[in-house]
């Protein structure tokens, strides 16, 4: 219980010390899910921080998916703002298993949130949001 209790106590990681790429992925995921909430054309931001057109479309299709099928408004932060959500951290996470088609370890960060029917959308989101972006970042 002691190990658990001191996780919970870590504080979650600043945007700036993270890989590029993890930074740049929670930055336009951010972006994606601020301008579908206020019905704004973040298209070409998107397309230019994540490489190209269907790399943009995939976000916005993961941000649609997880809003939907998350038990309660999905946190994240101000483009702005260096600090991390929980939600954020595990979108990475969920990335980093689809993107290496980890089924079993996804079903497992997610099967305590999430239906199997949503699970199985998100993921499939995930994975066809990584196909393109790995794609186009080359």
């Amino acid at each position: 219980m002691g190990e658990i209790l001191e996780k919970l106590a870590m504080p979650l990681p600043d945007i700036r010390t993270l890989p590029s790429v993890e930074a740049r992925l929670i930055i336009a995921f951010r972006v994606a899910v601020m301008a579908s909430r206020n019905n704004y054309d973040c298209w070409d931001q998107l397309s230019a921080r994540l490489g190209g057109d269907r790399a943009a479309t995939r976000i916005l299709i993961v941000a649609e998916t997880i809003g939907f099928a998350w038990p309660e408004p999905f946190q994240i932060g101000r483009p702005c703002c260096s600090l991390t959500t929980p939600d954020e951290i595990w979108l990475l996470a969920a990335i980093r298993l689809a993107a290496c088609e980890n089924r079993p370890g996804f079903d497992a960060l997610s099967c305590e949130m999430i239906g199997d029917g949503a699970r199985e959308r998100i993921y499939n989101d995930l994975r066809n949001f990584v196909g393109v972006y790995t794609d186009t970042r080359g």
